[in-house]
């Protein structure tokens, strides 16, 4: 290959619209490796080929792929892994968007709070009778992912041969003690006509009955937070303390209902007298 037809790093940069320190580190990374470095200078030298390859590398680094993969890919010919690379970090940059999307809601729904009077939430206590349930318990990620139990429950209960009663309660019951962000202990339950041997991790349950304060949610489940809060105050006014793991009672759902506007929850706190 003729010397002349090899580019100076500052040439090259210049065309790749790489800076030369980027392109020192890309080289002590193993991702872009220059041509020929002189032995007495250290210059490092390209062949005008490499600008293709320089490009590759931008577009992946502009796409958020970081300088262990760009390696890994070098030098950027097998369109089979670059493709598995970029799918990755696809799916990478779209949970980011949707998180950022749910930053934009939670900041745009406290504006409104902000601008909005305040409502508190009717609370009652009721006493929910003993039950006969089709029930799954498991630890989820996260509490968002509680759609994972009753996919389960509603695809074992015809292998279980369990009979959902006609006004069965859609509950979710949360067993932690705390809240907690990852790993979440969650059990959802569906009401049976009798009962049945368990399968598949949808067991029978016999769930006694229960002195709860309930406050009634319409709307979206981001105004959970300000319903638990008057829960808490009220039975704090009225001399009671929790007495057991909150639930859910799902009165109107999502897979009634795809529009949240129409959701109805019934948000559950079991409650005794406090203790003095």
């Amino acid at each position: 290959m003729p010397r002349d037809r090899l580019l100076t790093i500052g040439e090259f940069s210049r065309l790749s619209m790489l800076s030369i320190r980027m392109l020192r580190h890309y080289d002590e990374r193993g991702v872009l490796a220059p041509t020929w470095v002189d032995p007495h200078s250290g210059y490092r030298h390209y062949h005008p080929d490499l600008l293709r390859t320089a490009g590759r590398v931008r577009a992946l680094r502009d796409a958020g792929v970081g300088v262990h993969d760009l390696a890994a890919c070098a030098p950027f010919v097998d369109t089979a892994q670059l493709r598995a690379v970029l799918l990755e970090r696809r799916q990478a940059a779209a949970a980011e968007a949707a998180a950022v999307s749910s930053r934009l809601r939670d900041i745009d729904r406290f504006i409104d709070e902000l601008e909005s009077p305040v409502m508190s939430t009717p609370i009652t206590r009721t006493v929910i009778p003993a039950r006969q349930v089709a029930s799954v318990r498991d630890v989820i990620p996260t509490y968002a992912d509680e759609g994972l139990l009753w996919q389960r429950l509603g695809g074992g209960l015809a292998a279980a041969g369990a009979q959902v009663t006609p006004d069965a309660l859609s509950v979710a019951v949360f067993h932690d003690d705390e809240y907690v962000e990852r790993d979440a202990d969650v059990e959802v339950q569906l009401d049976v006509l009798a009962p049945f041997t368990d399968v598949d991790g949808v067991r029978f349950v016999e769930v006694p009955a229960v002195d709860v304060a309930v406050g009634e949610l319409h709307g979206s489940y981001d105004g959970i937070g300000a319903v638990m809060a008057d829960l808490g105050d009220w039975v704090a006014g009225q001399g009671l303390r929790p007495a057991g793991p909150m639930f859910n009672i799902y009165v109107v759902s999502p897979m009634q209902n795809p529009d949240p506007s129409g959701w109805v929850t019934r948000v559950c706190l079991p409650v005794a007298p406090a203790q003095d």
